[in-house]
């Protein structure tokens, strides 16, 4: 059967504009397949770089499909190249990218240093003010009980957390007054002294 071009109205339907939201999502979920978590043989995430080039290029039409990919899935592995995509789509130049962080926000508890790594990424450019909390959080849980044995996510974390504190001095007032508070420093403090 073959369909062709109608015109109604002053528009010009094609077919093949039905099929784009299709292949952007297989072109997600290939990535996905593809994706590799670091192990013991490497300290970093493989994957296809082709394949990131092109979804992150089509900017503002991937990232509803990687929204909503990351909206429906817990996989350690998905959610990390999800991440990923987003952080290069940012990279890309695409539009309205504090929105991202109702969705990816459910991931702020994570244990995985994996995930914890690209969600600090993309809070380091986005600067959602909320995300700060989170990257505080994930900072501390990780001094109490390291969680990765191939790289130290607490260094993008930290990167994230200075980058905040760089671009709002308010925040920075803040954070360094509760820390106060909370007798943080005071307990560094004696602690060198005592050593």
């Amino acid at each position: 059967m073959n369909i062709n071009s109608v015109t109604f109205k002053q528009f010009n339907l094609v077919n093949t504009n039905f099929s784009k939201p299709d292949k952007i999502s297989e072109m997600i979920q290939d990535f996905c397949d593809s994706f590799i978590l670091p192990d013991s043989t490497v300290n970093y995430s493989r994957f296809n770089e082709k394949l990131a080039f092109q979804i992150a290029s089509a900017k503002n039409e991937s990232t509803a499909h990687i929204l909503n990919m990351l909206s429906k899935t817990d996989n350690e592995k998905n959610v990390t190249a999800g991440l990923y995509l987003l952080n290069r789509i940012i990279d890309a130049g695409a539009q309205n990218t504090d929105k991202f962080y109702p969705i990816i926000a459910r991931f702020n508890n994570s244990d995985s240093a994996n995930i914890q790594t690209m969600l600090s990424g993309i809070y380091r450019k986005t600067k959602v003010p909320d995300a700060f909390g989170a990257l505080v959080t994930m900072y501390l849980k990780n001094v109490q009980k390291p969680n990765s044995k191939y790289f130290e996510p607490n260094e993008e974390i930290c990167g994230a957390i200075l980058e905040y504190l760089n671009h709002d001095k308010e925040t920075c007032r803040n954070f360094l007054e509760s820390i106060k508070s909370a007798g943080a420093i005071e307990s560094y403090q004696s602690s060198k002294i005592n050593n």
